[in-house]
């Protein structure tokens, strides 16, 4: 499901993209028509530092070997059906790559301040289950690390208000 709807996500998001033209690398000799300045310029490029929006990553890198159709003349990037297709499994690993970076350093931060076991518990989670995410042995998912974020932007507050929280009864909510 999330695969078929990759093309127009990522469609929506072309314009996100961002990156140095300056070292692109054009990989096709095939030109086609601009539907943007009406041009004969289109081809596939492949340059460093390019981003686009995924998921709920704002600028997720796209690897710098990848080539894009992108007119020579006004620079537009466009993204067709082969383009797409090709590009959804290299994002999809590095958002799990992002996911999992993520988890791990703000599961660090909050060891500092509590136990795994103690917010397993506190949280909900499975026991180990931490510990999985730590060594790379799980894939968090975003509403997880996000979570995680949370609460380790400020981390005594915010575990103590979660622990607060968890010992009123429902009635005193």
């Amino acid at each position: 499901s999330m695969e078929k709807a990759m093309p127009t996500l990522l469609h929506r998001h072309f314009c996100c993209l961002r990156g140095d033209r300056r070292k692109a690398r054009h990989v096709s000799m095939n030109f086609t028509k601009c539907s943007k300045c009406q041009s004969k310029a289109v081809r596939s490029y492949a340059r460093p530092g390019r981003t686009i929006r995924y998921r709920n990553v704002a600028a997720m890198p796209i690897p710098d070997s990848f080539p894009i159709p992108t007119c020579s003349r006004c620079h537009a990037e466009f993204f067709d059906v082969r383009t797409t297709e090709a590009l959804a499994p290299l994002l999809h690993e590095r958002y799990q790559e992002q996911l999992w970076q993520r988890a791990k350093r703000a599961i660090e931060i909050l060891m500092l301040h509590i136990s795994q076991r103690r917010f397993e518990l506190l949280i909900g989670l499975s026991q180990g289950y931490l510990s999985r995410l730590r060594i790379g042995a799980g894939n968090p998912s975003a509403e997880l690390v996000s979570h995680l974020a949370m609460l380790a932007h400020a981390p005594k507050t915010r575990l103590a208000e979660l622990e607060r929280y968890w010992a009123v009864s429902v009635g005193r909510l």
